[in-house]
């Protein structure tokens, strides 16, 4: 019985126990980083960008999943033989990123690791698009004591279960000061994964997850700007999960905005940048799905680094 336990316990963590069977973990503050769900995003930006967020989700479940991400991407060359002049074409670019990511759920760890690589081409002065791709693993493990804490008397108890699974992503980003417009696939491989324990042996499907966004920047006024946004997530067998956004930013220096996830939540984003080096920003996750008799929300938050290159100053963000 305890071997079927602990192996349906895994299952559990592998075919995704947040909402709509996703397999990836839920983030609502992905606007702030979108490179979390595409890896063409890599080295958007004019400057090296670091990112920790960390979730807790469904507040007062039992055993409710708590999830972390740290994630770093750059350009390569980006202004070597570009020009200021607004007609001219500049040149292509490479870059490169690394993220790792981990989610809790009781006694049941996921952790992913990707180093990450994109290719940008100039369509234009004003126009760029973008092919990433991630590669990596998915790391599952279990600690046998957590699930049996009342069986001391058990010699395997100390031992854990685990299975890592290769993992990548590709990516898709066309974007402009003014509009981003992104597709992705993750877990491409649709693997399977093996999970056992005192010979006892089950799998499952990492399936793929397809990701597609878009959003616009409307400057309001030499203070305001306005970015309306999308996300749409897919899963087979579940149906499509929509999200819209709306977020206001003032001087790129302070903002807020709030999203409608259906199905599941309506989300209160704040935030603010510093010196246009240091990031933070907070979402509320009021649940409207069942769950929220028995949860009083989902908590994430996130911080960022700038870091720039040579003598320049960090340019503020394309997008958020």
């Amino acid at each position: 019985m305890k071997r079927i336990q602990l192996i349906g316990s895994l299952i559990l963590l592998i075919s995704g126990i947040p909402a709509m069977a996703q397999q990836q973990g839920q983030y609502s503050m992905y606007m702030v980083n979108q490179y979390v769900l595409n890896p063409a995003v890599t080295g958007t930006e004019d400057y090296i960008d670091l990112k920790a967020g960390f979730r807790a989700q469904w507040v007062g479940l039992d055993d409710a999943p708590k999830s972390y991400y740290l994630t770093g991407h750059a350009p390569i060359g980006k202004h070597m033989g570009h020009t200021d002049h607004q007609d001219v074409k500049p040149l292509a670019w490479h870059s490169v990123g690394g993220m790792l990511t981990g989610e809790n759920t009781g006694p049941l760890n996921k952790t992913n690791f990707y180093v990450s690589y994109a290719y940008h081409l100039p369509l234009s002065s004003k126009i760029n698009v973008s092919l990433g791709a991630f590669l990596g693993g998915q790391q599952y493990r279990a600690k046998r004591s957590e699930l049996f804490p009342a069986a001391d008397n058990d010699p395997t108890i100390n031992q854990a279960s685990s299975a890592i699974s290769p993992d990548g992503s590709l990516g898709l980003w066309v974007y402009g000061k003014r509009f981003y417009v992104g597709t992705s696939t993750l877990q491409i491989f649709n693997n399977k994964v093996n999970v056992s324990s005192d010979g006892t042996s089950a799998s499952t499907r990492l399936n793929r997850h397809y990701f597609a966004t878009a959003g616009y920047r409307i400057k309001l006024d030499s203070n305001w700007t306005l970015v309306p946004s999308i996300m749409i997530k897919g899963i087979a067998p579940a149906p499509a999960s929509l999200d819209l956004n709306c977020k206001i930013r003032w001087q790129d220096k302070f903002w807020g905005g709030v999203s409608w996830r259906n199905m599941d939540a309506i989300v209160g984003i704040i935030g603010m940048t510093l010196q246009q080096k240091y990031d933070i920003g907070y979402s509320y996750d009021y649940t409207t799905s069942q769950l929220a008799n028995y949860s009083s929300g989902s908590h994430e938050i996130v911080i960022g680094y700038r870091i720039a290159h040579l003598d320049k100053k960090p340019a503020p963000a394309q997008f958020w």
